[in-house]
């Protein structure tokens, strides 16, 4: 059986994050679907219209965002500039263009769509991709003289090797994402032939969390269940894992 795990070093430095993760089985993620294509557009509506109305004048000044930002540059020494999470550039395109990004998949909209709607990074997994690997899935600190990553936009370019300190998901010495949620790479990618999926949200948090899953990570994981659900008629199962929730691994 194959795991997720968070690494002890990683949780130490960002003690104030949750992941929520929840695993779907039987997504058909092949076809268009107008249903997710008009919910994509309904949180991108709803999203321009709050950031005018709260006077954002972009993407930085959320406080989420900004969030995100000191606590990366905190913990890992990110520069948000140079590797910027994968949700503040979502929101960045979707507040130029004032449109849903290209569709890519079913099931990338939609977790996009989460991630714009709470303002968190999300991303998903093909969890047939991580189960055919003997190694787990974790989230750590970059090994740099092991680590390789292959970016997803460049699959034709060498291996790369990965910053000192970074923090990442990888399988064994093969790098998923990097820096957390900036780039991605073609391993256990959710492709049109992906049918079992882990989503997963790291929700990040201002001040001391406490013993259970926050008000935050819970409306982030009910958003994924119900749109799960109502958009691909599957259903799914929620677990949330953090150093303040005393869980750091869990079976997939």
């Amino acid at each position: 059986m194959s795991r997720f795990l968070i690494s002890s070093d990683v949780a130490a430095l960002l003690p104030h994050m949750q992941v929520v993760v929840v695993t779907a089985r039987g997504i058909d993620n092949s076809a268009e679907n107008p249903k997710i294509a008009a919910h994509v557009q309904s949180v991108v509506n709803k999203t321009v219209n709050e950031f005018a109305s709260k006077g954002y004048a972009n993407a930085q000044a959320h406080p989420r965002i900004a969030l995100y930002r000191n606590a990366l540059k905190a913990a890992a020494n990110v520069s948000a500039k140079k590797y910027p999470q994968s949700h503040e550039s979502l929101l960045k395109r979707i507040l130029k263009e004032k449109q849903a990004p290209r569709p890519i998949s079913p099931a990338v909209d939609f977790y996009n769509s989460v991630s714009v709607e709470h303002v968190v990074t999300a991303g998903a997994f093909d969890m047939d991709e991580l189960r055919a690997s003997p190694e787990p899935l974790e989230l750590r600190l970059a090994k740099t003289e092991e680590d390789l990553f292959v970016p997803l936009d460049a699959p034709e370019s060498a291996p790369a090797k990965v910053d000192k300190g970074e923090i990442l998901y990888a399988q064994g010495t093969t790098v998923l994402t990097r820096h957390l949620a900036w780039r991605q790479s073609a391993q256990a990618l959710v492709t049109s032939q992906s049918r079992n999926v882990m989503f997963m949200s790291e929700v990040f948090h201002e001040g001391q969390v406490g013993n259970e899953a926050s008000e935050l990570a819970k409306a982030v994981a009910g958003s994924l269940q119900k749109g799960l659900e109502e958009l691909f008629n599957v259903q799914s199962s929620v677990q949330f894992l953090g150093v303040s929730l005393g869980k750091l691994d869990m079976e997939l």
